[in-house]
């Protein structure tokens, strides 16, 4: 397996989407300091890996993997799509179900106010 400078390949891939560096971090919940830090990395922590991944909107782990002999670039692609679609399908349900979840709490909060009107009210 050839040797990934993984920092330098995600240095390149952030120059190509002209965002602003403080942008960046902030996407990644750190600070400028530490992008310097992770455009030096030689290796990375999985999960921070796949964050960056996610806000650059490219598959870095592409390049730990070989490609088997017969599978070519295309089907990669299409396999990627495949899985961009699920995420995407999980991501509107997820939205979905924190919309109801707020309904849910506004419906209990205004419940709970209304009890505490009707306490008030009636006096022993």
């Amino acid at each position: 397996m050839a040797h990934v400078e993984i920092g330098q390949k995600i240095k390149e891939v952030f120059d190509s989407r002209q965002i602003k560096l403080t942008d960046f971090a902030d996407e990644l919940g750190t600070v400028r300091q530490n992008v310097y830090r992770i455009f030096r990395k030689r290796h990375l922590d999985t999960g921070l890996l796949l964050k960056i991944s996610q806000v650059l909107h490219h598959n870095f782990f592409q390049y730990y993997v070989e490609t088997p002999k017969g599978q070519g670039d295309n089907e990669n692609v299409t396999q990627l799509k495949h899985e961009a679609s699920d995420y995407r399908n999980q991501l509107e349900l997820s939205k979905k179900e924190v919309d109801y979840l707020r309904k849910i709490i506004k419906l209990m909060e205004e419940k709970s106010e209304l009890i505490q009107q009707m306490e008030g009210k009636v006096s022993f």
